[in-house]
């Protein structure tokens, strides 16, 4: 009897070291994520306002353009040329040396990047390339964006009718950008491998490390980029091994009381690490969490301060989700919130953020606005898409939500007083529903 006890605690202390070493997996593919994508996003806001001088100057000289990119050059990482094709052919790059020979080119009339510009423009929306070999030498991703002559953004929204202009372009260095998402760090602590060539996820060709890793069992996790996604496969450098001789040491009399001390501490270990997997996103709809999103929140708000630009927020309430909750059970709760969280984010740019930050609660971010009617236009197709009915396990429910919004710098200058705003309008909403 005493010896099955030992061999209980042995069993469940094994159990219990795996899961952290698959904790602390989960957790640092969770923060790889987090910094390709906030790499990315960053790379975006810069060069937003170059898009946005393009849309508002079509004519662009050569001066004009290399000034602007000179300092989003010097303020970006990893940006090798910035470029532009009026008319998908290129007109503008910068810097000139080394990039002589693509002055010129058609891109309509090259086959093997035409397919990826042509998805650019039929999305209105940014396409990342890549990685590939660059015809300059060394290896890179390339940004496009369209670009259309109008007084908003490129591509905003795609609800504005809009005269298309031509692409712009940005190259960045493969090493230099997986270097600065603290790439050499992951190397050094797990086995890793990216796939999804050409944002195209689980399908896509591989970008780094070995391609059978993604047929074992490693954890897995989806990048999100503009109109694409990357995926990540990863396992510890020892694979899933336990140090099994450490623990039947357990069989000793004497180490008994240790080894239930021990136990209790490894439960408590392993709760930490279960929490600090969930310290980047919401583990039941995938998507940012409060924490993620008051650093991209800080990272508009720095960018906003530096070109004088605009963003908003909306804070959003799903109406009666409790009575939903309460009388169908949270399985029908939980489906409601991911359905909800879908058609939210179909409502907004791939750069903009929709994030859970409570039970019922989200708040969505839009950076880089330029008129009062971009953000109407996101209420709209709030109104158009989010709240409407649903079936769910063979139920009929209607998703509703209140709204309350704010843009800095017209409404508010800080963070915490926007936010203040928005929640304080939708709570308005919300007892205006009710009043009706």
């Amino acid at each position: 009897m005493f010896l099955a006890a030992i061999e209980v605690i042995i069993t469940l202390l094994l159990a219990n070291q795996h899961q952290r070493i698959r904790s602390a997996t989960v957790d640092k593919v969770a923060t790889a994520r987090a910094k390709i994508e906030g790499e990315f996003n960053s790379m975006l806001f810069l060069s937003a306002g170059l898009m946005a001088h393009v849309s508002a100057h079509p004519d662009i000289d050569k001066s004009e353009f290399n000034q602007i990119a000179r300092e989003i050059i010097a303020t970006g990482r990893n940006i090798r040329n910035i470029g532009l094709a009026k008319k998908n052919v290129i007109t503008h790059i910068y810097p000139l040396a080394g990039n002589e020979a693509a002055l010129g080119l058609n891109y309509a009339n090259n086959e093997k990047q035409w397919p990826l510009v042509k998805k650019a423009i039929d999305l209105k929306g940014t396409v990342v390339a890549g990685p590939l070999n660059l015809a300059q030498g060394g290896n890179g991703f390339i940004v496009r964006t369209p670009i259309y002559t109008r007084t908003n953004i490129a591509g905003n929204f795609g609800v504005n009718k809009s005269s298309y202009w031509g692409l712009a372009s940005i190259v960045i260095k493969t090493e230099g950008f997986f270097r600065s998402a603290d790439f050499d760090e992951l190397r050094q602590q797990t086995v890793f491998a990216i796939r999804g060539k050409d944002g195209l996820g689980k399908d896509g060709d591989i970008i780094m490390g070995d391609v059978e890793l993604f047929s074992q069992e490693a954890i897995f996790s989806s990048v999100r980029l503009p109109h694409g996604t990357w995926q990540i496969a990863a396992m510890p450098l020892d694979g899933w091994k336990t140090n099994d001789a450490l623990f039947l040491l357990l069989h000793s009399f004497a180490l008994l009381t240790a080894s239930l001390f021990g136990y209790l501490v490894a439960r408590l270990s392993l709760s930490k690490q279960l929490n600090h997997e969930l310290a980047f996103y919401d583990h039941l709809t995938n998507l940012p969490n409060r924490r993620l999103l008051d650093d991209r929140m800080l990272q508009v708000m720095a960018y906003s301060k530096r070109y004088h630009s605009a963003f908003g927020i909306f804070c959003l309430d799903l109406d009666d989700f409790k009575i939903v909750n309460d009388s169908l059970g949270h399985k029908v709760g939980d489906s409601l919130l991911i359905e909800a969280s879908r058609r939210m984010l179909a409502c907004v740019r791939a750069t903009d953020t929709v994030a859970r930050i409570g039970g019922d609660e989200f708040l969505i971010l839009i950076n880089d606005i330029h008129h009062d009617s971009d953000m109407q236009s996101v209420r709209q197709h709030l109104d158009a898409n989010l709240v409407g009915w649903t079936s769910i396990d063979g139920k009929r429910l209607q998703i509703s939500a209140s709204i309350g919004s704010a843009i800095y710098p017209d409404d508010e200058q800080s963070i915490d007083a926007l936010l203040n705003i928005a929640d304080k309008r939708m709570y308005e909403a919300k007892k205006a529903k009710k009043a009706n």
